[in-house]
C-alpha cells in the first residue's frame, strides 16, 4: 500500500479529487471570492510534493455543476445547470491551455454525461417544459426517457444517437474498461430493480413477454463510429443474460475481467461470475451464501474488483476476502465503517466525529495494520485508487 498524505496542501479547503496515477493527483477546488464563484483545476506532483495550478474559471452562474474527466494529456470540463445548454472545455494538462471551448445546445434539459474517450462525449437530455409533448411522443415510439447526443471534440459536431439501447441506458449503465490497450464499453441492460424482477418471477404465470437482464460488450472505437454514422444498430456481444427466473447484475472490472452477480430466484443461490475479455473465458469465481444474521453483509470494490464479507457484532468487525482477496482479519467496531482492504493487510475505515467546540462533524479515516495490530487515525477524508490511499 502507498499512502499519499497531502492534508497540509488541502487544509481548510473544499476540494474534489478526480484522478490519481503513479505520478500526479488531479483535483478541483471551488471558492467564493468577493461574491464570485471560482473554480480551480490543480495538479499535485507526488515526487516533488508541489501543487500546480492548471487553470481557473469564474463561474458567472452560481448554479453551474462541473463534470471533470482526465486523460493522458488532457482534461475535459463540462459545466451545466440542468438546462438545455452546457459548456464543454478541453484543457491541456501540460500548461492549462484551452484546446477547445464550446457552448453546446441540445433539446430538453441536461440529465447526465460521460466522456467515452478524450474526443467523444455522450450527453443525455430529459424533458423540459418547452418540449414536454415532443418527449412524450419520443417515449411512446422508442421507449426511451431521454434524448442522447454524441459530441465529437475534434470535429465539433453533435450527432443524434439513433441506437435505442444507448439512448435508453443512460450514463450509469455504461462502464468503460481498458484491456491490453484496447478500449471496451460494457453496456448494462437490466430489466428492472431486483425487487421488481422478483415480483415478476413470482407472478410469471400471468406474463407472456420476455423479461431479461443483459450485459453487452462492445469495442469502444467501433461503437463510437457506428453512433456517429447514425446507425440504429451497434456491434455488440452478449456476455451475460438472465430471463425471468434469474438475475444478472454488473459488479466491476479488473485488468482483464468483467464481473457480474448471478442469482436464481427459485433457490436463492447467488454466484459471482467473471468474463475474461481477452480469452473469452466465463468462470464462477465464488458463491455468496445468504448471511446467517443481520450483522453480515458484503462490500464490493468496483475497480479493481474485489469482494469482502463483513460481519459487525458491535464490538469487533470481521473481514474476509471472497474474490481477489485472501484477507482474514478483525478490528474494533469503534474504528468505523469498513471501506476496503489493501494488500490483504491494511484495512481502511471511515467515520464522522462530532466536534463539540464548533458543533460540526469532521471525517475520520483510520488505517488498520492487521499484521502488527496498529491503528493510525487521520482527521481527514480519503481517496482510494488501486493500492494507493490519498489522505486529504
Amino acid at each position: 500500500m502507498t499512502v499519499v498524505d497531502i492534508r497540509n496542501i488541502f487544509s481548510e479547503r473544499n476540494i474534489e479529487l478526480f484522478y490519481v496515477d503513479s505520478s500526479y493527483i488531479y483535483y478541483a477546488e471551488e471558492k467564493n471570492d468577493s461574491g464570485k464563484n471560482e473554480l480551480f483545476i490543480l495538479e499535485y506532483d507526488r515526487s516533488t510534493r508541489h501543487e500546480r495550478l492548471i487553470t481557473n474559471y469564474t463561474l458567472e452562474d452560481p448554479t453551474f455543476v462541473e463534470h471533470i474527466y482526465a486523460f493522458d494529456d488532457s482534461i475535459i470540463l463540462v459545466l451545466e445547470n440542468g438546462k438545455n445548454s452546457l459548456w464543454l472545455i478541453e484543457l491541456s494538462k501540460l500548461d492549462g491551455a484551452e484546446r477547445n471551448r464550446r457552448k453546446i445546445v441540445c433539446t430538453g434539459a441536461f440529465r447526465s454525461c460521460i466522456a467515452l474517450d478524450s474526443k467523444h462525449l455522450l450527453i443525455y437530455m430529459g424533458p423540459d417544459e418547452a418540449n414536454k409533448e415532443m418527449f412524450n411522443q419520443y417515449r411512446s415510439i422508442t421507449g426511451c426517457e431521454c434524448l442522447c447526443y454524441l459530441y465529437n471534440l475534434e470535429t465539433n459536431v453533435k450527432h443524434f444517437v439513433k441506437n435505442p439501447l444507448i439512448a435508453k441506458l443512460g450514463t450509469a449503465h455504461i462502464k468503460l474498461m481498458n484491456v491490453h490497450d484496447v478500449r471496451y464499453a460494457v453496456l448494462l441492460d437490466p430489466f428492472a430493480d431486483e425487487d421488481i424482477k422478483r415480483g415478476y418471477y413470482e407472478e410469471q404465470r400471468w406474463i407472456n413477454v420476455d423479461i431479461r437482464d443483459n450485459i453487452w460488450l462492445c469495442l469502444l472505437n467501433e461503437m463510437i463510429a457506428e453512433l456517429e454514422s447514425g446507425s440504429e444498430t451497434i456491434t455488440k456481444k452478449c456476455i451475460a443474460s438472465a430471463d425471468i427466473k434469474a438475475l444478472a447484475r454488473y459488479m466491476g472490472t479488473n485488468e482483464e475481467k468483467m464481473y457480474f452477480r448471478a442469482k436464481e430466484f427459485r433457490t436463492g443461490l447467488e454466484k459471482i461470475c467473471s468474463y475474461n475479455v481477452f480469452t473469452n473465458a466465463l468462470e464462477i469465481e465464488a458463491e455468496l451464501p445468504a448471511p446467517e444474521n443481520g450483522n453480515t453483509f458484503y462490500i464490493v470494490e468496483e475497480k479493481p474488483f474485489s469482494v469482502f464479507s463483513v460481519e459487525d457484532d458491535k464490538s469487533k468487525v470481521s473481514v474476509k476476502g471472497i474474490v481477489n482477496s485472501v484477507a482474514e482479519l478483525t478490528y474494533p467496531s469503534s474504528l468505523g465503517s469498513f471501506v476496503t482492504c489493501i494488500d490483504n493487510r491494511y484495512v481502511v475505515t471511515r467515520k464522522n466525529v462530532f466536534n463539540e467546540e464548533n458543533g460540526t462533524s469532521v471525517p475520520m479515516c483510520t488505517i488498520c495494520d492487521s499484521k502488527n495490530q496498529k491503528y493510525e487515525d487521520y482527521e481527514c477524508s480519503c481517496y482510494i485508487s488501486g493500492d494507493t490511499l490519498v489522505l486529504y
